[in-house]
C-alpha cells in the first residue's frame, strides 16, 4: 500500500467549511472592536454636548460606575494693556545723581495740595510762581547756597547743573512777588562725584613692617621657610634702604635694626619778579589791576611762584590817553621732588 492509501478520503467540502467558520469568525471579533472603538470615540466626542441630567448619560455613568463630568466653564481673556496711572496720589520729589555736573529731579505734587499753600499766600496766582529750589549744602557751618528755577507748564522733572563733589538738596514750593516761599515738598540728600582725582594729599603713608614679615618668613634662621620667600623679602629691604620709603631695613641681612626718625629736613620755594619802567605819569596794570609806580617810573612786583605755567598781562597807558602798550611775560614751574637717599656705610 502506498503512503496515502487505505486512509479515508475527506470530502474536499469539510476543510472549507472549517476554514470559512476560523474567518467568519475572526471577522465578526473585529466588526465588535472596530464598533466599541466607534462607540467609545462617539460618546468622548458628544460628552460635552449632552446634558449630565439625560437618560442616556446617567445609564452610562451607572454602567461604567464614572461620574459624569461637568460642562467646562468658558474663560474669558481680557487683551486690554494695563496702563500706568498718570500719578500715585503722593507729595514727593526726588533727587538721582547722574555724574559730576548733572543732577535729575522728579516729582509728584497733588493740586489739593498745592491749591492749599497757595490760600495762605493770598489764593492768586497772579503775583505766585511755582519754583524748584536748590540748596548747595557743601561748607559745613555756613549757610547753604540757594537758586532759584521756575517751573512752567505742569512740569514733573527737570535736570539741574551742578558742580563735582558738592551736595545738594531740593525744595519745589511757591514764590511770591514780596519774597515768601512756603515749601510744598522736600527731597533727599545727594553727592555729586569727583570729576578727577582727590585734591587731598596725605603726607603720612601707611608703612610695612618689613622685618617682622621677614621674620615670620624665616629669612632669620634660614631654613623654616621656602628659598624663594626669603629671596623676595631680601629684595623688599634692599629697596627699602635705597628708597627710605620702608618702616624698617637692615645694615646686613643678619642683624636687622630699624630707622628711627631723624630731624634732617630741606625745603625749597620760589618767587617770581617783575619789574620795569614807564613815563613818571603813565598808567601802568598788571592783571587788570592798577600798579603804583616810583617818581622816576620804575616799579617791581613780586609773586609767589608755585608749580605750574602763568600768564602775566601788563598794560601801560600814556597820560593822554593816545597811546597803549602790553607786554605779557609767561613764566612756568616744574619741580622734582625724588625720594630720600640714605647712604650705605653712613651711621644712622
Amino acid at each position: 500500500m502506498g503512503l496515502f492509501q487505505g486512509r479515508k478520503k475527506k470530502s474536499k467540502d469539510e476543510p472549507g467549511k472549517k476554514k470559512n467558520g476560523l474567518e467568519e469568525t475572526t471577522v465578526s471579533k473585529r466588526r465588535l472592536l472596530a464598533m466599541s472603538a466607534a462607540a467609545r470615540v462617539h460618546e468622548k466626542i458628544d460628552a460635552p454636548a449632552r446634558s449630565p441630567k439625560t437618560k442616556n448619560s446617567a445609564s452610562a455613568s451607572v454602567a461604567n460606575n464614572i461620574p459624569a463630568a461637568p460642562p467646562s466653564p468658558k474663560v474669558e481673556v481680557s487683551h486690554r494693556l494695563q496702563e500706568l496711572p498718570d500719578n500715585y496720589g503722593d507729595n514727593q520729589i526726588y533727587l538721582l545723581v547722574r555724574d559730576p555736573y548733572w543732577l535729575y529731579a522728579y516729582w509728584e505734587i497733588q493740586e489739593d495740595h498745592q491749591l492749599g499753600h497757595l490760600a495762605k499766600l493770598g489764593g492768586s496766582w497772579d503775583s505766585v510762581v511755582s519754583v524748584l529750589r536748590v540748596y548747595d549744602t557743601t561748607e559745613e557751618g555756613k549757610p547753604p547756597s540757594v537758586s532759584d528755577i521756575v517751573l512752567q507748564n505742569m512740569s514733573k522733572c527737570w535736570y539741574i547743573n551742578t558742580q563735582p563733589n558738592h551736595s545738594y538738596f531740593a525744595e519745589i514750593g511757591l514764590l511770591h512777588s514780596d519774597g515768601r516761599f512756603l515749601c510744598l515738598v522736600r527731597s533727599n540728600y545727594v553727592i555729586t562725584p569727583r570729576s578727577g582725582m582727590s585734591e587731598i594729599i596725605d603726607d603720612q603713608w601707611m608703612s610695612i613692617d618689613f622685618d617682622k614679615m621677614y621674620a615670620l618668613s624665616g629669612g632669620f634662621q634660614v631654613g623654616k621657610s621656602s628659598e624663594e620667600l626669603r629671596n623676595l623679602m631680601e629684595e623688599r629691604f634692599k629697596n627699602a634702604i635705597t628708597s627710605g620709603s620702608g618702616a624698617g631695613a637692615v645694615s646686613s641681612l643678619a642683624s636687622p635694626v630699624r630707622i628711627k626718625k631723624r630731624g634732617f629736613h630741606f625745603w625749597l620755594e620760589c618767587e617770581l619778579i617783575i619789574y620795569g619802567g614807564t613815563e613818571p605819569d603813565a598808567k601802568v596794570t598788571m592783571q587788570g589791576r592798577p600798579v603804583q609806580l616810583r617818581p622816576d617810573g620804575t616799579f617791581t612786583l613780586r609773586y609767589g611762584l608755585p608749580d605750574g605755567k602763568f600768564t602775566f598781562d601788563c598794560h601801560a597807558e600814556s597820560s593822554d590817553g593816545v597811546e597803549e602798550r602790553v607786554i605779557t611775560p609767561i613764566v612756568s614751574r616744574n619741580t622734582e621732588r625724588p625720594a630720600p637717599v640714605l647712604k650705605a656705610g653712613k651711621r644712622l
